[in-house]
């Protein structure tokens, strides 16, 4: 019965990630032959991704979670040191903005956002193959969806967290005194306490 439930809600992920290509059908047949490989997915229509180096969306996703925050579906591809963070559709037309707001550390580095026009290619969503170069670094949860469609992050808080973790994950001396004194607290409240 539980197998039932799962493929169901696999479907209905898969029938929202084919809604993004131009043959909906077409996708949802080769899909069912193949659901795990991976997808080439047009950008832009269901969501926008946001290309960052993988450390860094790793680091923001656990600030995302310490902060309670919705994380959404995000891959990292395996022969890469990228990683794509599924996020609203129109969210490239304020990217720039909400990076501008960030206070951005840098603008080395500064992550990409990806909507019409592009592709991303994502695992299948029943993913059983070995060494493909896409995996998923959050899967959909089915579970957090509105209708058929999984929550994606919210680009403003990813942006926050994203420089959050940049300020984080610089070298110590490029690092601002806040940054160094978040760390040290950081560094104090994950450490064991004695009783």
């Amino acid at each position: 019965m539980e197998t039932c439930t799962v493929a169901g809600e696999h479907e209905r992920l898969s029938a929202w990630f084919a809604a993004a290509t131009p043959s909906p059908a077409d996708s949802m047949s080769a899909w069912s032959l193949a659901p795990d490989f991976p997808r080439r997915l047009p950008t832009g229509v269901n969501f926008d991704v946001v290309l960052a180096h993988r450390a860094l969306v790793e680091l923001a996703y656990d600030i995302l979670r310490r902060y309670e925050q919705t994380v959404g579906p995000a891959v990292r591809f395996t022969n890469l040191t990228t990683a794509a963070v599924l996020v609203p559709p129109g969210t490239t037309d304020r990217w720039s903005g909400l990076v501008a707001g960030s206070s951005w550390p840098d603008w080395k580095a500064v992550p990409t956002c990806l909507g019409r026009g592009h592709a991303v290619r994502i695992p299948g969503i029943a993913l059983l193959a070995q060494g493909i170069p896409v995996e998923w670094l959050e899967k959909p949860n089915t579970e957090s969806v509105i209708g058929d469609a999984p929550l994606l992050t919210s680009p403003a808080q990813l942006v926050r967290c994203l420089a959050e973790a940049r300020s984080l994950l610089a070298p110590e001396d490029e690092r601002s005194p806040l940054t160094r004194a978040v760390s040290a607290v950081r560094a104090v409240l994950r450490a064991p306490q004695r009783t």
